[in-house]
């Protein structure tokens, strides 16, 4: 979605300074000091787009329902005061660095930006927020157009106006928690295994059960446990096997042949910031859960000597 015409007197939804909306929206592209339009970002025209719908969130993360951006970059989230024109201060989230080309249902962690620092961790009250794709103008990877003052990483543009869509995000502190894991088949010394990516909306830890899981073992499978995760999308997530699990009794220090093991996000339900599921016996720390299951993901673990 582009910038709407200025032409466009429709309140929207939620929207408590729609004038001023217009008048930023439609003069924000030729406000060099508003969002750093520098021949950088204008080099960016093209047909980047973006969709950003109505939402009910926790309030630490909204979700993007596609982008396409043709070379790359990010996805910033403003809050409201962009409609002031306060391009730098309204920036609350950024997504990682996306790829060339189009994504969906991109992930954004609010509060959360390199150069900002924020009095808050989540939104405290339904919000109008926009979204607004951003060039990786110095290609290293990291959003710098706060932190640059707006002298690097500019929007994408559309006729010379930045590009952009706005949601009323509303606040539900009921709203389902989710999670999601990759965890793809891998080499390892038997001591430890790569959790590819994880997210967890409220946070919490990845376990790792081995396959007795299979057999309705749901305490004696855990044999690995991460670091408390906070809530949002994480990486190359190292586990360590068959130690640092709190309530984990174990006969053997690593794995003793190849195996199925099995990777299952968990919640920190008592925020405390330790794993407690074997010593509450489940009754604390459970795991995230989709349609009444336990989210998981297996992997077939083949041992290697690291050659």
């Amino acid at each position: 979605m582009t910038v709407p015409d200025l032409s466009d007197d429709t309140t929207q939804p939620g929207d408590s300074n729609s004038t001023s909306r217009r008048r930023f929206l439609a003069g924000a592209a030729v406000t060099g000091s508003a969002l750093a339009l520098s021949s950088t970002a204008i080099a960016m025209q093209s047909s980047a787009s973006v969709t950003f719908d109505d939402q009910t969130t926790g309030g630490t993360s909204v979700s993007v329902a596609s982008a396409t951006l043709p070379k790359g970059g990010f996805i910033a989230i403003h809050d409201d005061r962009l409609l002031d024109g306060k391009a730098l201060e309204s920036v609350i989230g950024v997504s990682d660095a996306l790829d060339a080309g189009t994504h969906e249902t991109v992930d954004v962690e609010l509060f959360d930006v390199k150069g900002t620092e924020f009095d808050s961790k989540m939104l405290e009250e339904d919000a109008t927020l926009i979204a607004m794709p951003h060039v990786d103008s110095n290609g290293n990877e990291e959003y710098e157009f706060v932190s640059s003052d707006g002298q690097t990483d500019g929007p994408y543009t559309a006729d010379g106006e930045a590009v952009v869509d706005d949601a009323m995000v509303s606040i539900g502190m009921d709203s389902k928690p989710t999670a999601d894991v990759c965890f793809r088949d891998q080499k390892s010394d038997g001591e430890s295994v790569w959790v590819n990516r994880a997210t967890l909306s409220d946070g919490g830890f990845v376990t790792i059960h081995d396959a007795s899981l299979l057999d309705g073992k749901v305490f004696d499978s855990v044999i690995g446990v991460s670091g408390a995760l906070d809530a949002g999308t994480h990486e190359d997530i190292e586990i360590s096997l068959y130690e640092g699990v709190s309530g984990g009794d174990y006969e053997m220090s690593m794995l003793e042949g190849d195996a199925t093991l099995i990777a299952m996000p968990h919640f920190d339900s008592d925020d405390n910031g330790s794993y407690d599921f074997l010593t509450s016996e489940g009754e604390t720390d459970g795991p995230y859960t989709m349609d009444g299951k336990a989210v998981v993901d297996d992997a077939e673990i083949t041992l290697s000597d690291g050659c």
